[in-house]
């Protein structure tokens, strides 16, 4: 019987393993190695997560149309062909229609005087704001039509394996197949046809024919080439350059739009206007009126995002880029400079996006600490021994009658425990003078862009949640009459191991910030295998006699998180470091992340879960995003059981 979901799954693999091969080739061209790509079998067109920096794929429309690997890497370069551009000039992107407003204003005034010798002008169908947001709309459409155009154009600039015949002629029945052709613009109105035209002659190598009495524009020469040849030189030139849009529009402006002007006036003049009736405005020589706002001419089998699609990716990327500056600023403002530490200001601006994307995060968990402060502060009642208050206890009484009748002849009971209701006082927790929480995170080279990014944010997140978390505790120490400090410090292994982040006194926030920020960006998955056991060995060497005498008397807690996306290539010498934490009176937890076979999954089972009271291994798996919220929830239980023992 055939199993659909089984192939989808099968698919979903091996589309997973292929773009983990093309990683490099991707970062290369996007300009964005934490971007990451998920397979989405629900999907039927890309959807770009610009807050979350994820591109989900449309596996379903990939299977359907049964693409090999070549043609789904020209489908995603091809989404995302502008995407570097889109990160620089983010804001100019969003702001055409204001840098387009002459061209608008032009065209619009142009329509109203034209209604206006209709003696139209008092029409409701014919309101200036109606045309006004006809002849935006056309602009916009002319400025999407040629960022397609460009899209296309570096794909092909970039990617020359796809100019050969074979891979070319698979784009072009793609393209035929969203209704890409000749037969497509020939029904469109002169000045959309012309501009769509650029695309069609790149893939057919035919120039569109325009009706009888329209001068062709692509017969036209400047300064000496013919006009197609000059403007595809021109944008070839400045993809080369990387000079985007803040070229390109300038461009578009001065060569391309004055044709497409004059070939929109010349719709406007063949119009013939009519009154309307009832509101409504009859058409115009037999089609519908051509100011009424339609849909882009784009085909709905398209793969790629929309007009609308990718006005939703830039206003949050724009969102994304005034939080961090604004995040810079602040930093800038408190005036923590760390290049001394070796952070520059691109390492900052890489640490605030991570901080950015876990600000709602890193809030819930404010708001957890100060609830928990805030139960540590209530004062419990205890009685105060042998104050008397309240009946006689005759218990007591016969206990403490020799004493009884000696107070008797002096006539003062104040100090006899003969009452049954004892005098109250407030008595606060007792809590340990210091806490210290290692996190130890698998920096070894199976650690793919996703892992990396679920592992950074997990870091940021619960490293600036600790940091909040004394201030709290600074601020409320006289109200829990007792001093305590948290602090935290991370260490990388790999098939080495390494300290990245110390335990800082909190007097040192230049040191401790630097240290929180190289916990982020050194995270790169770089350091070869997956010895785990000798990091985990180091952390229980640093214990001293004494702080071991201390944990055990609960005078100190210490919590050690470690993530790893794989089972640990000694894992006898792992259990034996997690038995010997154990022993010390160490906490110790692993959290395992990414896709798992049963001999890690059993791996780590023994060295996690297996002969201990209780297991300490959590399996997190293939749902890496997961990770945040699952180590802020296991650092938020291990204190709630600290401060509310």
């Amino acid at each position: 019987m055939f199993n659909e979901q089984a192939l989808i799954e099968e698919s979903k693999k091996h589309c997973e393993e292929f773009l983990q091969k093309q990683q490099r080739s991707l970062a290369t061209f996007t300009k964005d190695s934490s971007l990451i790509y998920i397979p989405d079998e629900k999907l039927e067109r890309f959807r770009l997560d610009s807050s979350k920096g994820i591109l989900y794929l449309p596996l379903a429309s990939f299977l359907d149309k049964n693409l090999d690997e070549n043609q789904m890497m020209w489908h995603i370069y091809y989404e995302l062909a502008l995407y570097p551009d889109w990160r620089k000039q983010t804001r100019m992107y969003l702001n055409r229609k204001r840098h387009w407003q002459k061209e608008i204003d032009s065209m619009t005034n142009y329509i109203l005087d034209r209604i206006k010798k209709e003696g139209l002008e008092k029409d409701s169908a014919y309101e200036p704001k109606i045309i006004s947001n006809y002849v935006r709309k056309e602009v916009l459409d002319l400025l999407y039509s040629l960022d397609k155009y460009i899209s296309f154009l570096r794909v092909l600039q970039l990617c020359p394996i796809y100019r050969d015949e074979e891979n070319f002629e698979k784009i072009i029945l793609y393209m035929k197949e969203i209704g890409k052709t000749v037969e497509w613009i020939s029904e469109m109105p002169k000045h959309r046809a012309f501009i769509n035209s650029f695309l069609i002659i790149e893939l057919y190598k035919t120039e569109p024919k325009f009706e009888e009495g329209v001068e062709n524009p692509f017969h036209r020469k400047v300064f000496n080439e013919p006009f197609f040849d000059f403007v595809h030189y021109q944008l070839m030139r400045q993809i080369n350059n990387e000079q985007g849009i803040i070229k390109r529009d300038p461009f578009i402006q001065s060569f391309i739009f004055p044709a497409f002007k004059e070939l929109w006036k010349q719709e406007i003049d063949e119009m013939i206007f009519y009154k309307s009736k009832e509101g409504k405005e009859e058409s115009i020589k037999g089609r519908e009126n051509p100011f009424k706002q339609d849909d882009i001419d784009e085909a709905q089998e398209s793969l790629e995002s929309t007009y609308e699609e990718v006005e939703r990716i830039l206003e949050e990327m724009l969102e994304q880029q005034d939080q961090m500056v604004s995040s810079v600023e602040n930093m800038m403002n408190n005036k923590m400079d760390l290049e001394c530490y070796g952070i520059s200001q691109g390492d900052q601006q890489l640490f605030q996006f991570y901080s950015n994307k876990m600000k709602k995060e890193r809030e819930e968990m404010r708001q957890f600490w100060k609830k928990l402060i805030g139960d540590a502060k209530e004062e419990i009642s205890v009685k105060k021994d042998h104050e008397i208050k309240g009946k006689l206890d005759i218990g007591n009484l016969i206990s403490f009658y020799p004493d009884f009748i000696e107070a008797e002849k002096k006539g003062n009971y104040k100090n006899l425990p003969i009452f049954n209701r004892y005098l109250l006082e407030s008595q606060t927790d007792i809590l340990p003078e210091r806490i210290e929480i290692s996190f130890v995170i698998d920096n070894s080279g199976s650690m793919n862009p996703r892992k990396i990014e679920a592992a950074r944010k997990a870091l940021a997140v619960t490293l600036l949640s600790i940091d909040d978390f004394n201030r709290y505790l600074k601020n409320n120490s006289e109200q829990l009459n007792q001093k305590i400090e948290v602090l935290s410090e991370t260490w990388f292994f790999g098939s080495k191991y390494y300290n990245v982040k110390e335990f800082n006194h909190k007097n040192l926030q230049e040191k401790e910030k630097s240290e929180i920020i190289h916990s982020i960006i050194r995270l790169d998955g770089t350091d070869g295998a997956t010895d785990d056991g000798s990091c985990l060995k180091e952390i229980s060497n640093r214990i001293t006699p004494r702080q071991e005498r201390e944990l055990k008397k609960g005078n100190q807690i210490k919590i050690v998180f470690q993530v790893t996306d794989g089972a640990s290539s000694f894992p006898g010498l792992a259990k034996e470091a997690v038995e010997e934490l154990l022993s010390k009176n160490v906490e110790v937890y692993g959290f395992q992340i990414g896709k798992n076979n049963q001999v890690n999954e059993k791996i780590f089972n023994f060295v996690w879960n297996e002969g201990y009271k209780e297991p300490h291994g959590v399996i997190i798996g293939e749902e890496v995003e997961k990770l945040p919220k699952e180590l802020l929830k296991a650092v938020g239980k291990n204190m709630k059981s600290i401060f509310n023992n």
